[in-house]
C-alpha cells in the first residue's frame, strides 16, 4: 500500500508529543481527520456552545473511533491465535504420520531378515561344512606354528617391557581414584587373566573395560581388534576404554578421542579410543573424569526415549536419513532373495553402515561435549576465584545467571541447560568445595567468589544546538534516556541510528531484540528504520507482529488514549 506525505505548518515555538513518531499511516489519517472535523464542528458551534458542551461534543464524536481501533485489534488478535492453533495442528498430524510410517517401515524390514535368516543359516551351515575338514588341517598346523612362536617369544621377551606395563597400570589405578566419591563404584584388576584387559571399572549404570597402552610407538592395529574380542568375551562390560599413555593409536588418532562401535550377540558396544593421554591434559583426574561424562552421555543417548518439542526439526532430519538408510536397505534385501549366496556379505555390508553411522554420531558428541566443558572451564578460570573462605558461597543458580548474560550466543548455538551446566562444573571442582542440597537439584559450591568487575568509564558526547559537551560517566547497565538533539533527522544521533540500521539489514534479529541490547524503546528502532527509508510502514518491520502483543505496545496505547482525553 503506497504513502504520500503531508507538510503540516506549525508555529516554531511549539512542541510536538514523541508519541506521534510511533503513528502507522492509517493513524496519521485517523489523528488528522478526528482533529479536523473538531475544529470545523467547533468553529460552527464555538458561538452558541459553552466550553463544557464542546468538550462533551467532541468526546460523543471520537468515542465511536476509539471504540472501533480496539474491536479491531481484539479481533486481529483472536484471528491470530486461531491461526496459530491451527498451524499447530497440522504439523501435530505430519509428525504423527511420519512416526507411524517409519514404525511400518521398520516392521517391514524386521519381517524381511526373519523370512530370510533361516535360509541364510542353512547356507552358511554347508559352506562351513565343506570348509570344516580343509580347516581342521589348517588349524593344526597353525597350533604346531603358535606353539613355536609362542616358545621364541618368551625367549625374546624381556623384564622390561613387563615393568613398562605395570607402570601403565599403576598410573592409570591411582588416577581412578578420581571415582571414589561415585555411587557404587568400584574397580577390579584383571591385568594378569586372559581376554579381560587390564581393570574392569563397575559404575552405577554401566561397567568399562579398560587396557593401559604405554608404548613408545604407535599403537598397532591388532591391539584394538585385541580389545574388541575382549570386550564381546566379557558381556557384563558395556563399554571399552583403549587409553594409550604417550603416544597415538594407528588409524584412529584423528582426534583426542575416537569412537569405535562394535555389533556384538547383546546389542552394538562402544570403544573409547584416548591418544596421547598424559601429554594431552595438564590435569589427568579431570581428563579422566571427562571421558567417563563422554561414556554417560553416549550411555544416555543409546537409552533415550523422551523426545523434546525443540529437538523435532533435528529428529525430523535425523528420522529422514533413517527413511533413506531403510529404503536402500529394503533394496538390497530384494537382491537377497534372487541371489541367496550373496546373502551374508550384503548383511555385513548393511550392519558395518550401521556402525559408521553410530561412530558419526558418537564423534561428534563427544567433539561438542569437549568443545563445551572447555567453555565453561575457561569461564569459570575468568570469572571466579577461589577465596578459602568457607562463608563464601555460590549456587548454581547465581553461576547460570551470570554465564547465560555473557554467552547468549554459545547457549543459543548448544542448546546449554543448567543442569548440564552444573554437571560440567562438577567434573573440574573437588567434591569437597561444593554441597548437593537434594539428588538433582541447586548446590552450592563453598569458598568461591565472582572476581571484582573493571569499571569502564566511556566518554559521551551529547550534541545540542552545534555545541559540543563531553562528560565522563561510569558505565550503567540503566535504561538510556534519548536526547533530544538539534538535528530531527535522527532519533537519538547519527552514530548510533547507523549503528542500529546496520545491524538489522546485516543479520535477522527482530527490532524488539535490538531495543533491549542498546537500551532503547522499540517504536524509537522502528522510528530510525522509517527514517532511513529501510521500510516505508511500521508495519513492515521485522518482528512487529511480537511487538504489538507485547506489554511496552499495550502500555504506548494507553498513554495515547489518556492524552487524548
Amino acid at each position: 500500500m503506497s504513502t504520500k506525505i503531508v507538510n503540516i505548518c506549525i508555529l516554531d515555538t511549539d512542541i510536538l508529543p514523541d508519541i506521534i513518531n510511533t503513528f502507522t499511516p492509517e493513524e496519521n489519517y485517523m489523528m488528522l481527520k478526528i482533529g479536523s472535523d473538531c475544529i470545523k464542528e467547533g468553529r460552527k458551534v464555538v458561538s452558541t456552545l459553552t466550553q463544557k458542551e464542546i468538550y462533551q461534543k467532541l468526546k460523543n464524536e471520537t468515542q465511536k473511533d476509539i471504540q472501533k481501533l480496539e474491536m479491531d485489534l481484539l479481533v486481529e488478535k483472536k484471528m491470530k491465535n486461531q491461526i496459530e492453533e491451527q498451524i499447530k495442528k497440522i504439523y501435530e498430524s505430519q509428525i504423527d504420520k511420519l512416526k507411524k510410517q517409519i514404525d511400518e517401515l521398520n516392521n517391514q524390514v524386521i519381517e524381511y531378515a526373519n523370512d530370510n535368516s533361516s535360509k541364510i543359516q542353512k547356507e552358511i551351515d554347508k559352506v562351513i561344512e565343506k570348509n570344516r575338514l580343509l580347516l581342521d588341517d589348517k588349524d593344526r598346523q597353525i597350533s604346531k606354528f603358535t606353539e613355536t612362536y609362542q616358545k621364541l617369544v618368551k625367549q625374546t621377551e624381556t623384564k622390561s617391557s613387563k615393568k613398562i606395563g605395570d607402570e601403565g597400570e599403576e598410573i592409570f589405578f591411582t588416577l581412578s581414584n578420581t571415582f571414589k566419591d561415585f555411587p557404587k563404584y568400584r574397580i577390579e584388576k584383571k591385568a594378569h587373566i586372559g581376554h579381560k584387559g587390564d581393570f574392569h571399572l563397575f559404575f552405577e549404570d554401566f561397567n568399562v573395560l579398560a587396557d593401559m597402552k604405554n608404548y613408545s610407538g604407535s599403537v598397532q592395529k591388532k591391539e584394538i581388534e585385541k580389545i574388541e574380542e575382549d570386550l564381546i568375551a566379557n558381556s557384563s562390560m558395556n563399554y571399552a576404554w583403549l587409553i594409550s599413555l604417550d603416544t597415538n593409536v594407528a588409524d584412529w588418532n584423528r582426534f583426542p578421542i575416537m569412537c569405535k562401535w562394535v555389533a556384538t550377540e547383546s546389542g552394538k558396544k562402544c570403544i573409547l579410543i584416548i591418544n596421547n593421554f598424559c601429554s594431552q591434559h595438564k590435569n589427568l583426574e579431570d581428563a579422566l573424569r571427562n571421558i567417563w561424562f563422554m561414556t554417560n552421555e553416549i550411555h544416555k543417548l543409546m537409552n533415550q526415549t523422551n523426545i523434546d518439542d525443540c529437538d523435532i526439526k533435528i529428529m525430523k532430519e535425523r528420522d529422514y536419513n533413517v527413511i533413506q538408510k531403510i529404503k536402500n536397505t529394503q533394496k538390497r534385501l530384494t537382491e537377497l532373495k534372487r541371489n541367496v549366496t550373496s546373502m551374508s556379505q550384503i548383511v555385513k555390508e548393511t550392519d558395518n553402515e550401521l556402525v559408521d553411522m553410530l561412530n558419526i554420531l558418537s564423534n561428534e558428541l563427544l567433539l561438542n561435549n569437549s568443545n563445551t566443558s572447555i567453555k565453561i572451564k575457561e569461564w569459570w578460570t575468568e570469572n571466579i576465584e577461589y577465596d578459602g573462605d568457607s562463608q563464601c558461597k555460590l549456587t548454581t543458580s547465581e553461576i547460570w545467571n551470570k554465564f547465560k548474560k555473557q554467552n547468549i550466543k554459545f547457549i543459543h548455538e548448544t542448546g546449554l541447560t543448567i543442569d548440564e551446566l552444573k554437571d560440567k562444573i562438577k567434573q573440574f571442582v573437588s567434591s569437597d568445595n561444593y554441597i548437593e542440597k537434594s539428588k538433582g537439584g541447586s548446590i552450592e559450591f563453598v569458598s568461591f567468589k565472582f572476581k571484582p568487575e573493571v569499571t569502564i568509564s566511556e566518554t559521551i558526547q551529547v550534541e545540542f544546538n552545534n555545541v559540543i559537551e563531553k562528560k565522563i560517566v561510569p558505565e550503567k547497565k540503566t535504561k538510556t534516556k534519548v536526547k533530544k538533539i538539534a538535528n530531527k533527522d535522527f532519533v537519538v544521533n547519527e552514530e548510533i541510528d547507523n549503528e542500529i540500521i546496520n545491524e538489522y539489514n546485516n543479520t535477522d534479529k527482530k527490532v524488539m531484540e535490538l531495543a533491549s541490547e542498546n537500551n532503547l524503546l522499540t517504536w524509537q528502532v522502528i522510528s530510525m528504520l522509517v527514517k532511513a527509508n529501510n521500510i516505508k510502514n511500521r508495519n513492515e518491520a521485522r518482528g512487529y507482529e511480537e511487538y504489538i502483543q507485547s506489554q511496552e505496545y499495550k502500555d504506548q496505547i494507553n498513554k495515547k488514549q489518556n492524552e487524548k482525553k
